[in-house]
């Protein structure tokens, strides 16, 4: 039986940077009494808080910015990592690379690049452009993974100084320290919390190669979802009596 359930955040347990949809909020709070509920997201404390109603606030860990910095129910922080500044500069090295290359029409330049202080996320088109459009670009990270491909040189030369990429989000890179992912810090929340792996399962949209929930796979068993109403479909029939 699994005790302990994480969740990626956007297009799982929410749209993209939007709100829980009021008529899932009860289903999770009936969930968080009866199991350890974590979420795990690139997103850093304050944008998911904005995203999980109040009423849950003390019933949930969280696991912000890949699990790089790591928050227990009652508000106290477990771990906290960051970037050192000659990694910050490689970064914004790459995107400047990506980003100059792409030459895409955005609605806002200063809504490409968030720096979360353990995770820097570059979003192609805007981290608030319109749900619709940012679920429309680049809806399997086919272009995403494809740019990375195309920039081994430069994600090879990150990965020497102790960073790695990957196609996180919606329209998303997120960059964080090398090995240091979803599936590292799930498997060390497990540790720290003394629980069971085999009690454990994570529920993702982003399961498959490059993604960001793909290094969840072999650590505990997982559960693919397309969107957040299968998420919650899934909750319902499986997970709540």
């Amino acid at each position: 039986m699994h005790k302990h359930i994480f969740f990626d955040m956007d297009d799982t347990l929410t749209l993209s940077k939007s709100a829980m949809d009021v008529a899932h909020v009860p289903l999770f709070l009936e969930l968080c009494a009866s199991h350890d509920v974590i979420v795990v997201s690139g997103q850093d404390e304050q944008n998911i808080r904005r995203q999980i109603p109040s009423e849950a606030d003390g019933r949930y860990y969280l696991l912000t910015q890949n699990g790089n910095h790591a928050i227990d129910k009652n508000g106290t922080v477990m771990w906290y990592e960051e970037f050192s500044a000659q990694q910050k500069e490689a970064i914004m090295a790459f995107i400047k690379t990506v980003h100059d290359e792409l030459a895409l029409q955005v609605k806002d330049e200063n809504d490409l690049v968030e720096d979360r202080g353990s995770q820097i996320s570059y979003s192609l088109i805007g981290h608030h452009e319109e749900v619709a459009k940012k679920k429309a670009f680049d809806p399997k990270a086919e272009k995403r993974i494809q740019i990375l491909r195309e920039h081994a040189a430069e994600v090879d030369a990150l990965k020497q100084l102790g960073v790695e990429i990957s196609a996180g989000g919606t329209t998303c890179f997120d960059i964080i320290l090398l090995g240091r992912n979803k599936g590292f810090n799930v498997a060390r929340l497990i540790e720290h919390e003394g629980w069971k792996k085999d009690e454990s399962l994570y529920v993702g949209d982003a399961l498959e190669p490059g993604r960001n929930d793909e290094s969840v796979i072999g650590v505990i068993a997982t559960h693919a979802v397309k969107d957040h109403f299968d998420t919650f479909r899934f909750i319902k029939e499986n997970l709540v009596s």
